[in-house]
């Protein structure tokens, strides 16, 4: 918290930011408590009383109870649910979208995957139908990735750099230490 500089006060998250930023490619980034809190927290500030978009694939339980349309109605935000297990379109996206659409959500499998008969737009995808109508696109990466190698799992700067307004991922599992949760993307929104 010190500022080395002026010995005075300084912010505490200005130094692990900064770095993040820097790791990531991000406008600006915040760390919050948990990855369930990011995602909370975006969701509650960016789609209150408004509707969010989600592929039925997304619709995730993960650790101590974490499912991913209880956290939609804790945050007080409409799930608009599309597509099925295995198979989203970008159209049913498209379909769903309307005045009342505050972003879509995307949502890491984190411990399962479907394999098999599936379909689900990338990315760079979405980014083009949220900017179409003026929407935001939100990536919930799980446990986070940096490397690349690490089997599919996606790198958060390859996914701010496809067009996602802001990613979430879980600072504990992939940097260690103390649990904590990490927004990055926009500045505007961070």
């Amino acid at each position: 918290e010190l500022d080395r500089a002026t010995g005075k006060r300084s912010d505490r998250d200005k130094l692990v930011n900064g770095l993040i930023e820097r790791i990531t490619g991000a406008e600006a980034a915040t760390v919050v408590n948990n990855n369930a809190a990011a995602t909370m927290l975006i969701l509650n500030t960016m789609a209150e009383q408004r509707e969010v978009v989600c592929s039925r694939a997304h619709m995730v339980e993960i650790g101590g109870s974490y499912r991913m349309p209880d956290v939609m109605r804790k945050a007080a935000c409409t799930l608009i649910e599309i597509g099925t297990t295995n198979k989203t379109h970008l159209k049913d996206y498209a379909d769903a979208i309307d005045k009342e659409t505050a972003l879509i959500l995307k949502v890491h499998t984190s411990n399962y995957r479907i394999v098999g008969f599936t379909e689900r737009p990338g990315v760079a995808e979405l980014a083009a139908l949220s900017r179409r109508h003026k929407i935001l696109l939100v990536d919930d990466l799980g446990s986070g990735c940096l490397v690349e190698g690490v089997g599919e799992e996606p790198r958060c700067q390859d996914v701010l750099a496809a067009g996602a307004d802001l990613v979430t991922f879980s600072g504990d599992k992939l940097l260690g230490g103390p649990q904590a949760g990490i927004v990055a993307g926009r500045a505007d929104l961070v």
